[in-house]
């Protein structure tokens, strides 16, 4: 594991030291840490981990969440929650969620798919007289043949094409668009939502030890914010039992 993973625990360790050379340092070794998943000498630091705690989520409401008169006004860009694990969890454990992947959401282009072959079912019943008499419009021709350009493509997205991995979750991590965010680090979870029922984007908002507030964007991917939500959930419980 790197210095990064390692901090996550130094910093909200009794065992903590600084040193103006190595930075935070285990004061029962004085060097730097050097541990595989766990430190064995970890000692949590409640009241440190409980002060960073406040703080990120503090830094979220002010980000994130509307206050009264922003409700009111409307001038909330999205819908705010702290998600809780759901009654009826998809994983029963934090081991079922190890080595999940996902890819890009191949819903939008099937959606799209049915709605083109209904256009040229509804044009080619419309238009079926001036077909049959080969006396079709130029307009409704071009349009046919445009259709049957695209239709192609969004058949193979849809059904063909081998989508890349977006985001994978490990037994440490959960990594995503080039980012690792172990799960020793995340302290704070929110689901944020576009007000508008015509947009379908959402986001997991996380808060961390290290790396303060992160978004990650779920809008194009094949899993649902409260379903990646309880896999955060169990994975940062599991975590935390292990502190203890």
């Amino acid at each position: 594991m790197n210095r990064e993973y390692h901090l996550t625990f130094c910093k909200v360790c009794n065992n903590r030291k600084k040193d103006f050379n190595k930075g935070l340092i285990c004061s029962l070794t004085n060097d730097i840490a050097d541990f595989s998943e766990h430190c064995p000498t970890f000692d949590l630091d409640s009241s440190e981990l409980e002060q960073i705690r406040v703080k990120v989520q503090s830094q979220i409401d002010d980000k994130y969440a509307a206050n009264g008169v922003e409700k009111v006004l409307g001038l909330n860009d999205g819908i705010f929650t702290r998600p809780t694990r759901s009654r009826n969890p998809k994983y029963k454990s934090a081991e079922k969620t190890h080595n999940l992947t996902f890819k890009n959401n191949v819903a939008y282009d099937k959606a799209v798919l049915v709605l083109m072959l209904f256009a040229v079912g509804y044009i080619f019943f419309v238009n079926y007289n001036d077909i049959v008499n080969s006396n079709l419009d130029d307009g409704v021709l071009l349009g046919f043949g445009v259709f049957l350009i695209i239709i192609p493509i969004f058949i193979y997205r849809a059904f063909f094409m081998e989508h890349k991995i977006k985001m994978r979750v490990t037994k440490t991590a959960i990594e995503y668009d080039g980012k690792r965010l172990n799960w020793n680090e995340i302290i704070d979870l929110g689901i944020l939502k576009a007000k508008s029922s015509r947009v379908n984007e959402h986001k997991i908002i996380v808060g961390t030890i290290n790396k303060g507030i992160q978004e990650i964007n779920l809008t194009s991917l094949n899993v649902s914010p409260e379903e990646l939500a309880d896999i955060i959930i169990l994975n940062t419980k599991n975590v935390l039992q292990q502190r203890v």
